[in-house]
């Protein structure tokens, strides 16, 4: 007993130092540093958000857009409201006028006129007398006595609207607007929302892939026998390569001679090969080869498509309908990332280098396909021609230049034009 006593004795401190630090390792102090960086990084945001809310001012364009919708807004309002409208009239110097809504001082004057003027003559005519504050109840039963509804150049508006009729109205009409620009806007950038969700979902596939599986990563490229401080050495130069990487982005998106297509592209080139290459090499290359791969994965994609896949959807549509195509590729990526927290459950090693590197170049080709580029491209013009389309008119202008589309966009535009 004495003698196995010693040997577990002997066999306990001579596991090695890496025994030791987990036999003294306490779970509460990792959760308690968690809790500190979340903690941090929550009061970051927030200072950033409302630092944004205070000092952010609208755009020109934006503003723009809002007043032009506001007007609109107001006359259909002020239409739906009024009790009628004049019928249009010559002017004396010629043409017509457009019709014009009554106030009240134009409802008791054409009563007065009505009753002096028109409705003797109307009368001798055999026709209705039309007041401007005439119930459509009224009008229809006057017209149903006669047999005729002709009324020629009179818009007719009912002139008793009770609120909740003029909210039903309001209501169905803005829901059939919002539901045809929906259509036209699928129908014009159907294209485009395509690129942009599906290239964001394949690239949270690899990338949260990498993140949630970092571990096994770590552990694939250094070996099985590192210790948990090297694992966590090798993960914090790999988080900081990362920012570096954050950065050169930041620096490169806005030159012309690179531009959000061509980062977005490249990036996803290089992760994708680096990617394939840690896969297939993984048995033949030192670990330090190995390791100096994956730290230049974590490079291009950051300075590449994890910048700009959220930053192309804020671009290539139109203002009012930006937030929706945005939501729109922000939910097929966050679809990308649970696909790949439940597939990389099953697979090996190996396999979780080959699964990135497949969806990084199939997001390169998606890319090449159906993104447009923007770097120097007026937002507003995309805006002008999207009210172009709201209104069935052609447009012509730097949106449409093979510059700024797509290579689905420029062969589909040849394709019509020899049509």
């Amino acid at each position: 007993d004495e003698n196995n006593n010693n040997n577990d004795d002997y066999d306990y401190d001579g596991a090695g130092d890496n025994y030791d630090a987990d036999a003294n390792y306490e779970p509460s102090t990792l959760l308690n540093i968690w809790r500190i960086t979340y903690a941090t990084g929550a009061g970051i945001l927030i200072y950033v958000l409302v630092s944004r809310i205070s000092h952010l001012t609208e755009s020109e364009v934006w503003a723009e857009d809002r007043d032009q919708r506001e007007e609109e807004r107001r006359e259909r309002c002020h239409r739906e409201a009024g009790v009628g409208f004049r019928p249009p009239h010559h002017h004396p110097t010629g043409g017509e006028q457009p019709p014009q809504p009554y106030d009240n001082n134009d409802k008791r004057k054409a009563d007065s006129e009505n009753n002096d003027n028109d409705g003797g003559e109307a009368s001798k005519q055999g026709q209705p007398v039309i007041s401007p504050t005439m119930s459509s109840i009224t009008m229809k039963s006057e017209f149903d006595l006669l047999g005729s509804t002709n009324l020629d150049g009179c818009k007719i508006v009912p002139a008793v609207m009770t609120e909740s009729d003029d909210d039903d109205s309001r209501g169905g009409g803005n829901k059939r607007k919002r539901s045809s620009e929906e259509m036209l806007l699928f129908r014009h950038y159907g294209v485009r929302l395509f690129g942009t969700s599906v290239t964001w979902l394949l690239w949270d596939i690899a990338y949260y892939g990498n993140k949630l599986f970092q571990s096994s990563f770590l552990i694939a490229l250094t070996g099985e026998d590192a210790s948990l401080v090297d694992i966590m050495g090798a993960s914090a130069v790999n988080a900081f390569v990362a920012l570096l990487g954050y950065y050169a982005a930041a620096a490169i998106v806005d030159d012309p001679d690179c531009g959000r297509l061509a980062l977005q592209q490249t990036g996803f080139i290089i992760t994708g090969t680096l990617f394939l290459l840690c896969g297939c090499l993984n048995e033949r290359l030192s670990s330090t080869w190995l390791v100096v791969m994956y730290f230049g994965s974590s490079f291009f994609g950051q300075c590449g498509p994890n910048c700009t896949t959220f930053l192309i959807p804020c671009e290539v549509f139109p203002t009012n309908m930006r937030a929706m195509c945005h939501g729109i590729s922000a939910s097929a990526g966050k679809l990308g990332a649970l696909i790949a927290s439940i597939l990389f459950n099953f697979v090996g090693e190996r396999e979780l280098f080959l699964f990135s590197g497949y969806a990084s170049f199939a997001a390169s080709l998606i890319t090449f396909l159906t993104i447009p580029e923007t770097t120097t491209l007026d937002l507003y013009e995309i805006d002008k021609q999207w009210h172009k389309v709201l209104n069935n008119e052609r447009y012509e202008g730097p949106a449409t230049d093979p510059r700024h589309l797509s290579f689905y966009e420029r062969n589909q535009n040849r394709f019509c034009c020899s049509q």
